[in-house]
């Protein structure tokens, strides 16, 4: 999400433009060169504001899923519009609340559902303006540019994304809902595995269909994206399944006591400058985090103690928390290390270092699904 450019702020929700969101206007403009160059710039003008209304209601899709995430107490990072669509980046919702998941993942095609039936009247009227007796002469003004053709078209790319989205497969809408379904009867993991495979399948049938029907690379990329971003949310959910498993006490850094509030700051450098525990009677009592240490160094320590830097009250967390809780406990207040404590007496630190070592031990192999396909047949991607 860094590399998007934030553009607009809606009710307190960023809104970011994917880099690739300005390939869209160059397939436009090289569409309109090869086959709308004729007609003069009027087409391509029509065809650039067409696509800007598409997006727009793309983004009013988002930000169905965006009002919904909130009733529900979810919390909304950004919207962000790529070439390929939106997506409301959000807190991950509770496992044990696949309502919630359900009635998220219904609000943006709802919010199409709504735009399409506004839409309805306004195009009849204009067909009716214009003599229209059969809804053939409707379908004629797809893409024809002038108003009632704006509109018509809009009235059917509604529809296409209420009824895409709302496919039984990962990562749609409609996937989301499959597997919240799902996963009250076989647990989220395995609820997971089975949307995704129904994904991975659809953009198998899609890349075929994109290349021996209609020839279409745009269709062959959107079904390379379905399947990537389908594998990497079973990736996921996999991951989270094994942190959740683990102890942090496993894990943690064990030292011997941390330092002291009232030893002299010069102390903390030994050993060079890290992260350190202040303890006081075996309790946490607050950190001494490197960056501070760091910029004390530059000023110079003289005679000031521990505790006249530490952060006080810092969370120190159990041997037996997971190491899922710990990660998001860490992300969510952007710390480095946390203490890590066994009945209220420290015993060390864990840091991101440590995460990162155990991500990579354990992180799931992308294609190692695909192996066991290979190998063991189509019921063998469901026993990893």
């Amino acid at each position: 999400m860094r590399k998007s450019l934030a553009v607009a702020r809606v009710h307190g929700v960023e809104v970011r433009l994917h880099p690739t969101f300005v390939l869209v206007f160059l397939w436009v403009l090289i569409d309109w060169r090869r086959f709308g160059f004729a007609a003069g710039p009027s087409v391509l003008l029509f065809t650039v504001g067409l696509v800007a209304l598409v997006f727009a209601c793309v983004l009013v899709h988002e930000f169905g899923h965006v009002y919904m995430a909130r009733q529900r107490g979810v919390h909304v990072h950004d919207v962000s519009l790529s070439a390929v669509g939106g997506v409301a980046r959000m807190d991950q919702m509770p496992e044990n609340d696949p309502r919630s998941e359900v009635l998220i993942a219904l609000a943006g095609p709802l919010a199409n559902l709504v735009l399409a039936t506004a839409l309805a009247p306004v195009i009849l009227a204009a067909g009716v303006y214009s003599g229209f007796s059969h809804l053939e002469h409707y379908a004629r003004t797809v893409f024809h540019p002038s108003l009632i053709g704006l509109l018509t078209t809009l009235f059917y790319a509604n529809l296409l994304l209420l009824v895409s989205n709302l496919l039984p497969a990962f990562p749609m809408d409609g996937g989301r809902v499959f597997r919240a379904s799902l996963s009250t009867i076989l647990g989220r993991q395995m609820a997971t595995r089975v949307a995704v495979g129904v994904g991975v399948g659809l953009a198998l049938l899609l890349l075929l269909f994109s290349v021996f029907v209609v020839q279409s690379v745009v269709l062959a990329l959107i079904a390379v994206f379905i399947a990537v971003v389908a594998l990497a949310e079973d990736r996921a959910v996999r991951l989270e399944s094994s942190l959740k498993r683990m102890r942090v006490g496993q894990f943690a850094l064990w030292d011997m006591g941390g330092i002291a509030p009232d030893q002299p700051l010069a102390y903390a450098l030994r050993g060079g400058p890290r992260d350190i525990v202040v303890t006081s009677g075996g309790r946490v009592v607050g950190m001494l985090w490197r960056n501070r240490l760091l910029a004390e160094i530059g000023v110079g320590v003289g005679s000031r103690l521990v505790r006249d830097v530490m952060e006080p009250d810092v969370p120190a967390l159990d041997v037996d928390e997971s190491v899922y809780n710990v990660q998001r406990l860490m992300a969510e207040q952007q710390r480095w290390a946390v203490p890590v404590t066994e009945n209220g007496v420290y015993r060390g630190i864990f840091t991101g270092d440590r995460f990162l070592h155990i991500y990579r031990q354990i992180s799931p192999d992308p294609m190692q699904r695909f192996r066991a396909l290979w190998e063991g047949g189509p019921l063998a991607w469901f026993k990893i």
